[in-house]
């Protein structure tokens, strides 16, 4: 039978203070919400083209210009068993120690264990749009980066045909996962090809917890749930 509102929010409010009182009455699992967008993140997601899920550990906002037009909302996951050993170090830090720990973010660049990123669009953006603003954030980091991993600009390129659509409508979910130096992804619910490449997936998540992220404040609200998935709770 689905779990029941005061169930749920209770839930959701022991790893984010979000508006619980905006949920459905009644869903499937528990969720989460992105509170300046009021996108619905579910606590699970699954990993394109797997059986298998990852946990949210955290989400945050796409603004674009000076007037801060949200484009999407985006949620980090992880795979928290993994996650919770190999990250044992930072056990019992809380979020405002690790929003400000530069090793820890290095840790999770490093990707010794899979991770996810799930984007919902929260306006209409033409697809060419799309991969245009991708390759501008990605295509300097696979140059930087290509000494130490060479292919990234070949696979940069196949993964912008994955936004060969008209538009990306509002509400599109785009779910990208790297493990083993592989990105698997899905848009708008079509699982795509996965691309073998260390070098795209360090830039892609890069963008989001490296040291120049897209969103500062994203970057630190994408880590809220560490200290929850590292405590076993």
């Amino acid at each position: 039978m689905p779990r029941s509102l005061p169930f749920l929010a209770a839930l959701a409010a022991v790893a984010f203070p979000l508006a619980a009182q905006e949920v459905a009455q009644e869903v499937a699992q528990p969720i989460a919400i992105e509170p300046s967008s009021g996108v619905i993140f579910p606590m699970n997601v699954p990993v394109p083209g797997r059986d298998v899920s990852h946990y949210l550990a955290g989400m945050g906002i796409r603004t674009k210009t000076f007037l801060k037009v949200k484009v999407y909302a985006f949620g980090l996951y992880v795979d928290r068993e993994a996650a919770e050993a190999t990250l044992s170090e930072w056990k019992g830090d809380m979020w405002p120690d690790l929003q400000k720990d530069e090793t820890f973010y290095a840790m999770l660049l490093a990707m010794e264990f899979p991770i996810t990123l799930r984007l919902v669009m929260t306006r209409n953006v033409g697809g060419d749009d799309m991969a245009e603003a991708f390759d501008g954030a990605l295509r300097p980091r696979v140059q930087a980066v290509a000494a130490e991993m060479p292919g990234g600009e070949a696979a940069l390129d196949q993964f912008r045909t994955y936004f060969d659509v008209e538009e990306m409508t509002k509400e599109s979910e785009l779910i990208f996962t790297c493990g083993d130096g592989t990105l698997s992804s899905s848009v708008k619910g079509e699982v795509m090809a996965d691309i073998g490449s260390p070098a795209l997936c360090w830039a892609l998540f890069d963008v989001y917890l490296g040291e120049d992220p897209i969103s500062k404040d994203g970057k630190k609200n994408v880590v809220q749930n560490f200290p929850n998935i590292l405590a076993g709770r």
